[in-house]
């Protein structure tokens, strides 16, 4: 596809220059910059101290001297080796919009744009907005459904939202009302507002070359979907405001260091007597008790991730057991009573010279397989579970190379479906692979990352079909991770094409032991098999914190 780029010069953001990139590199040609040639006016020393916003005192010197986000240092369009023909354009001004004149438009038109970037001028009215097939694209970096108006990431975190939203948009005539393209929704960074900032520009380069991909696939019901938001329109915050912002800011940062070192998370399995999804219900729910097992353990250890099915009158389970003196994962089966829950046997499944976890289990013809996540060894390995022995016994590896945290598979539709989350984002960007055959190559997604969303990305457990429907349970992380479950309905699944919406929303049972969160749900014939959470203190967990943070401080000395 063809584009252009709407900007002040030849100098940008570097987040701008990313986006930029990523669209050359996945084979779409700039063919225009459309340079801001309005002189600003420059008023006198007088005028200055007369007219200067005294009242945003505090936020502006916040943002000239403190707020300093690497996404936002400049670099010049020709460190990206691109030739790139520019035109010079003047605006006049009619109320708060800008508008082209007709010679402008007539060149910018004869390029034959498909769209236009909007990195630069104000706001666009007039003939502009329509001069490329697909219209001027346009970021607007916070939820608009929420927040309207300046600054980025600010007011997410003076009311305490665990989540952050930012959006894509074609731009219409009607102010704040375009057509949204892409958006997604990212956990909230409480304790600095600078890498809240960061983290919403940098997450955003790779957006119009998805929404490239998406056109060309022929996926373009999008296009025409208008949008009309009803949130308020924030502006700058005032001292005053600014001051009970800065207040917050230091409380978030005290809780953060607080727990971040001091408050451990430990995890038990739960059993549900219920073969079926049938208690899921649209909407949100509170998980029934489960009967939680009382698996001996040192303090320092836990399980969580735990997947299973019956088999001839008994339950058979593989979980992690982490263990904090360790640092460090490993994958056990338990073989238990189908009816007492009595444990017959705890089998070492799979230990390996890295952490091992979500050893997502999964019967195919017959047979039992695991794909255990091991990101840290880079792979993402098929292994055969043996239920006489307890242990997993390595098959082949499926794919090389890839850090897939939570890989979870499942065929529909003809194809094999890899889905897993990256390790550099966790628990947002959601990543597709697929095969013809479950040993077969995978080929990624064309539209990696399919999903970018805190609230309903990261797998939870395995996707499971209702009335030719498949459901995707996912770990709603925002607030803090593992929170609760989000089971996904997903409405199209192709090799270009994904969407899924939020069908239910699990929570934990609100009285029980293990009620700080759950991230993992396993739906067998006769049980449903989940993870509980609640947060303590352990004492060999923080000295391993404390360790770590030495470390790091030392390497970063040298």
């Amino acid at each position: 596809m063809r584009f252009g780029v709407l900007c002040n010069g030849p100098i940008f953001q570097c987040w701008q220059l990313d986006a930029i990139q990523h669209l050359v590199a996945g084979g779409h040609t700039c063919e225009l910059l459309i340079v801001n040639a309005n002189q600003p006016v420059t008023p006198g020393l007088v005028e200055k101290l007369i007219q200067y916003p005294y009242s945003k005192l505090l936020v502006r010197l916040w943002f000239r001297y403190l707020m300093k986000p690497a996404a936002k240092e400049l670099a010049d369009i020709s460190g990206l080796n691109l030739v790139v023909p520019r035109i010079s354009c003047f605006t006049f001004k009619k109320g708060y919009a800008e508008y082209f004149n007709e010679a402008d438009l007539a060149t910018i038109k004869s390029y034959k744009l498909d769209f236009i970037l909007r990195f630069g001028f104000s706001i666009l009215k007039g003939e502009i907005l329509d001069s490329a097939k697909y219209g001027i694209w346009s970021y607007h970096h916070d939820d608009d459904r929420k927040y309207r108006g300046v600054p980025t990431g600010f007011w997410e975190i003076m009311f305490g939202d665990p989540v952050n939203a930012a959006i894509l948009q074609r731009l219409t005539s009607k102010l704040d009302s375009g057509v949204i393209l892409h958006k997604a929704y990212f956990g909230t960074i409480f304790h600095s507002w600078e890498a809240n900032f960061n983290n919403l520009l940098k997450s955003s380069t790779d957006w119009p070359l998805q929404v490239c991909t998406k056109i060309e696939s022929g996926d373009t019901a999008f296009l025409s979907v208008t949008n009309a938001p009803q949130s308020p329109v924030y502006k700058l915050p005032g001292n005053l405001k600014m001051l009970r912002f800065l207040l917050k800011l230091l409380y978030y940062k005290a809780r953060f260091h607080f727990r971040d070192l001091f408050i451990t998370e430990k995890w038990n399995v739960g059993i549900i007597e219920n073969g079926t999804a049938s208690f899921l219900k649209p909407g949100e729910m509170i998980l029934p008790e489960p009967r939680w097992l009382e698996l001996k353990s040192k303090r320092y250890q836990y399980h969580a991730d735990s997947f299973g099915f019956t088999k001839d009158g008994y339950i058979h389970i593989i979980c992690e057991e982490y263990d904090y003196k360790r640092s460090k994962g490993i994958l056990i089966s338990l073989q238990l009573d189908i009816h007492s829950l009595e444990l017959i046997r705890r089998t070492v499944a799979l230990e390996l010279g890295y952490h091992l976890a979500y050893p997502f289990l999964f019967e195919y013809k017959g047979t039992y397989y695991c794909i255990p996540e091991n990101s840290e060894g880079g792979k993402v390995d098929l292994y055969f579970f043996d239920t006489d022995s307890g242990k997993l016994i390595f098959e082949q590896t499926l794919v090389e190379d890839l850090q897939a945290v939570d890989p979870s598979v499942c065929f529909y539709n003809g194809f094999w479906w890899l889905f897993f989350t990256d390790r550099t984002s966790t628990n947002e960007r959601l990543h597709i692979w697929f095969s013809a055959d479950l040993k077969g190559e995978y080929t990624p997604h064309a539209n990696n990352p399919v999903k970018v969303d805190i609230r309903s990305s990261r797998p939870a457990g395995n996707p499971f079909v209702i009335d030719g429907m498949l459901y995707r349970p996912a770990q709603d992380c925002s607030g803090r991770s593992g929170r609760r479950i989000a089971v996904n309905k997903v409405i199209a699944l192709s090799p270009r094409v994904f969407e899924e919406v939020v069908y239910t929303i699990i929570n934990p049972p609100p009285k029980s032991k293990w009620n700080d969160g759950m991230h993992t749900i396993s739906v067998s014939e006769n049980a449903i098999i989940v993870d509980g959470k609640k947060e303590c203190f352990i004492w060999p967990a923080v000295t391993h914190k404390i360790k770590l943070k030495v470390k790091r401080k030392i390497n970063g000395a040298k």
